[in-house]
């Protein structure tokens, strides 16, 4: 099929090119993803409608105070002025003891920027929940943002569809959760053993730390700074055995993190990978329904390739 662009002379319109960026974008997303998007785009301007309507009535209040407090407006559409409390004071009437609108015009301002910050992290939040992709949130500067604005959720999408970097929502999850799960996984450099396959097992050494103030109590409660190393080794073990990438600590059955049986083995929601065990010294062996299934996911998970570099 021929396109045609639109030219000035020689040079191709700068607009067609980016209308046709923004179209290609959308066609990487699915209508439900639009849907949604959409609907919160909808919610949030009824929300704007309403703050700028009450902003509209508190500002013409706030200029009849304009020539005696010499105030001015910064770029977002806050009240900037000297004494900004002290106004009325040293009169003989009570003006001082009257309702004054500059708190209540700033206040509308912060929740401008407050619900369209919000509105970003939705859209974010819902591609990285939907996708399992870990795309950052977007930064939006309080200062200047204007009253009046309004966003449109294409510019997050396309913040998504950049993160992704041409590869599939897919493909980036996997990416994102192999790189997580070596950051938390793996041993530390001083630690005297390695990730080991042994049959239908693969043994995961130091992945967790008990919190010290308990074990005297013999309990065992995973340190809180160390949660995060379960739930990666978690999605891991998913994604190893049974090629999902939504893993975490919920499919292990009766599990506590705050009170960890370091006796019994814990049975497993995924198919191929069946059990787990945690030992004291927060060693974590994963046992599957057979040796071939526990080499499919060693591999899966690279993790014969840190064996293969260190011998």
């Amino acid at each position: 099929m021929q396109t045609t662009s639109t030219r000035v002379g020689n040079t191709p319109d700068l607009l067609s090119g980016i209308l046709n960026i923004e179209v290609r974008n959308m066609d990487k997303i699915t209508e439900q993803d639009r849907l949604y998007c959409k609907q919160q785009q909808d919610l949030l301007y009824k929300t704007l409608d309403q703050i700028d309507h009450w902003y509209a009535i508190f500002k013409e209040e706030a200029e009849q105070y304009r020539v005696e407090r010499h105030f001015s407006y910064n770029s977002n559409g806050k009240i900037s002025m000297r004494d900004f409390y002290s106004f009325g004071n040293g009169k003989d009437d009570y003006s001082h003891n009257e309702f004054k609108p500059f708190d209540i015009l700033n206040e509308l301002v912060d929740k401008n920027r407050n619900a369209n910050v919000s509105f970003a992290n939705r859209i974010i939040s819902y591609f990285n929940r939907t996708y399992n992709v870990s795309v950052p949130e977007q930064k939006i500067d309080e200062r200047k943002l204007r009253m009046g604005f309004r966003p449109v959720y294409e510019t997050y999408v396309d913040a998504v569809i950049e993160h992704l970097g041409g590869k599939s929502f897919r493909e980036t999850a996997v990416e994102e959760l192999l790189a997580r799960f070596a950051k938390n996984v793996h041993p530390s450099c001083w630690c005297k053993t390695k990730i080991e396959l042994k049959k239908d097992k693969i043994v995961f050494p130091e992945v967790i730390r008990f919190d010290d103030f308990y074990l005297q109590y013999n309990r065992c409660q995973i340190n809180y700074n160390y949660g995060v190393n379960l739930e990666n080794l978690c999605a891991g073990i998913a994604y190893g055995a049974d090629d999902i990438l939504c893993g975490s600590s919920d499919m292990i059955i009766h599990f506590n993190h705050n009170d960890v049986s370091v006796n019994d083995w814990y049975d497993l929601t995924t198919t191929n990978a069946e059990q787990i065990k945690f030992y004291k010294n927060g060693r974590i062996d994963v046992k599957f329904k057979d040796s071939a299934t526990a080499e499919s996911c060693f591999k899966r998970l690279r993790l014969d390739e840190i064996t293969s570099k260190e011998n």
